[in-house]
Order: structure tokens, then sequence, then C-alpha cells
């Protein structure tokens, strides 16, 4: 894992939205730490909600940082660390679940509409297509919702003809 995170995937400061929604999974997680980390070195005058999920809890990079840049934050940020397979890692304490459920669960709780939060989805290419769909079902807005794919899976037709 990387020491520095990069990319280009920023807060959007543009909406005038101060609820942010992040939901990423396993390496989908540097824009969060970069977003993270610039917001840091303000006093922002936002929220960001971070939603991090991995199949065992060895694959959350950057948890540390994140948990005590959410300790640090005096409530601007909140960061939620998630096992889909906890089975598979029996010390787990935290939330269980896929990352798309861990949105479903928290996005009512934190308060966070279609009218004040814009969402930010970036991993595995099937987690961004389920988010996708819960905020659009809870009327979100296709420009509300940014994403960032890192890999694209192989198409069935063409994974069969192989």
């Amino acid at each position: 894992m990387r020491h520095r995170a990069k990319g280009a995937f920023t807060i959007d400061r543009k909406s005038g939205r101060r609820n942010h929604f992040v939901v990423t999974t396993v390496t989908g997680v540097a824009p969060a730490v970069s977003m993270v980390r610039s917001l840091r070195r303000e006093k922002p005058d936002l929220h960001l909600y971070v939603v991090q999920g991995g199949s065992r809890s060895h694959e959350l990079g950057y948890r540390e940082e994140l948990e005590q840049a959410a300790a640090e934050s005096g409530g601007w940020l909140i960061y939620v660390p998630a096992v889909s397979r906890p089975w598979e890692d029996p010390e787990w304490k935290g939330e269980r679940g896929r990352a798309e459920d861990v949105l479903r669960k928290h996005l009512d709780g934190a308060g966070f509409t279609p009218e004040n939060c814009t969402a930010y989805l970036c991993g595995h290419p099937q987690m961004i297509e389920n988010g996708k769909g819960i905020l659009l079902r809870r009327g979100f807005d296709r420009a509300q919702i940014h994403v960032e794919v890192y890999w694209m899976p192989p198409k069935a037709d063409k994974a069969a003809a192989s």
C-alpha cells in the first residue's frame, strides 16, 4: 500500500451541499484518504462520512489513519469500516456486511438526504452499481453521485468465448 494516496476524485464544493457520503471497497479507499488528508489541513465547513468495506479486516488499508482522523476531527469526519466475511475474521467487532448494505443502514441515520448530500462510490464495480441503485431509489440525482471505477469485470459473453 502506498504511503501517499493519489487521484483526482475530489470533494464537490460547487454544489453547495455540506454533507458528503463516501463508500469504498478495498483499494478504492485511496481517494477518500486523499480527501481526508486535504480536509485535515483546513477547518472544513462540511461533514464527510466514509464507509470502507472489505472481505476481512486486514484488507482495510489506511484504517488506523482514518480512525485517528475521525477521532481528532471534532465531528466533521465519521469513519465506518465494515467486513463482509466476519466468519473468516472472528476477532472483528465492527460493522458487518457489504459496503452498500452499510451505506443503506447509515445514510438515513446520518440525516443525509438528496437535498443536502453528495455521494461518492469508489471500488468494486458491483458495489458501485448496487450503491447507485440504492441512492437513485432514495431520490438522488445522477449528478449527485460521483463514481470512480478501478477496474471493469469481463463481459460474460467475452469470458465464455475465451
